[in-house]
């Protein structure tokens, strides 16, 4: 009995180890460091996932890289189906505006304002079978007049303006305010198209011609001029080293993703690191590993398969 409480208490002592250090400022890999100054330099890539409601990590973790002088490019690695449209736009705004070289390697899907993202990239790689484009903006509103009816509940407004509630659920719109909403997405529309316009540096007719909101495969893109080349991650990565002025293979650095050593190696979280990374860890005992990585993850905010924590913007989120 004694052993098996001295057993638990070890347990608790690890998976609360992990989980100070995954809060902790700073946590993360710092093990690709060392090597930087031998090889002259390394690539950084930031990875964007899921949908963009928020830019504060991503603009975080292109500001390390540009300020360290052992990065000397950049890839933006792009899997999102897009998002709001603010927070797109400061990314986008960063991205144009980076002092270093930096490419945008698109994933399985970068879309609608992940595009707008990668516009402001000096040069776009896509997988041929990469789902981008969507260039267009959406705001989507929902009429339950009749289901109130249905339930004998009515709702009502005391409003400052005529506009005031404009798209509220318990009626349908005025021509005014549809009239009103159509100008607003027309208007961010028009500072999508002005992104792509100088960010690919195309006509604007060409661009006109496909901001209809319709997706592209990525080899239909390149085709339509959207993207530069057809290509993996590892082939953004080697362009990225030529404009870096990096001699040979480059060695790639993640992002720093704010996770102590000690629960990524419990994890096994090869999503915040890169497999040299990773082998410098050395190597903790498979049983033990195992064994408590479930009970960690289950301490853990839930995740999706593109690494967003769901939450109740998942009810309006039209790409859910």
């Amino acid at each position: 009995m004694l052993l098996l409480s001295a057993a638990f208490f070890m347990v608790f002592l690890i998976v609360s180890g992990a989980l100070f250090l995954y809060r902790a400022p700073g946590g993360g890999s710092t093990s690709a460091k060392a090597s930087l100054f031998s090889e002259g330099g390394a690539v950084g890539v930031v990875e964007l996932n899921g949908v963009i409601m928020d830019s504060k990590k991503t603009l975080n973790r292109l500001e390390q890289f540009e300020e360290n002088d052992d990065i000397k490019a950049v890839v933006l690695r792009l899997n999102s189906p897009g998002g709001a449209v603010a927070p797109s736009q400061e990314i986008y705004q960063a991205v144009k505006a980076y002092k270093k070289p930096i490419i945008a390697s698109m994933s399985s899907v970068a879309a609608s304002g992940a595009y707008y993202v990668a516009c402001g990239a000096q040069k776009i790689y896509a997988n041929p079978g990469t789902i981008t484009g969507s260039i267009g903006v959406i705001m989507e509103f929902i009429n339950l007049e009749k289901l109130y009816e249905w339930a004998k509940v009515q709702r009502y407004s005391i409003k400052t303006g005529v506009f005031k509630d404009a798209g509220a659920e318990y009626r349908d719109m005025t021509p005014q305010e549809r009239a009103l909403l159509q100008a607003m997405v027309d208007d961010v529309l028009t500072q999508f198209k002005e992104a792509v316009v100088t960010g690919r540096k195309i006509p604007a007719a060409e661009v006109d011609a496909v901001a209809d909101g319709r997706i592209f495969s990525g080899s239909q893109a390149k085709a339509a001029k959207l993207v530069d080349q057809l290509g993996t991650l590892q082939d953004a990565i080697a362009e990225a080293g030529k404009l870096g002025k990096l001699k040979g293979k480059p060695h790639v650095v993640y992002a720093e993703k704010k996770r102590g050593k000690l629960l990524s190696m419990l994890l096994d979280d090869h999503d915040s690191m890169d497999d040299e990374s990773s082998s410098n860890f050395g190597g903790v005992g498979g049983s033990l590993g195992s064994s408590i990585a479930g009970l960690v993850k289950g301490a853990l905010p839930p995740r999706d398969a593109q690494g967003v924590t769901p939450g109740i913007y998942w009810l309006w989120n039209p790409a859910r």
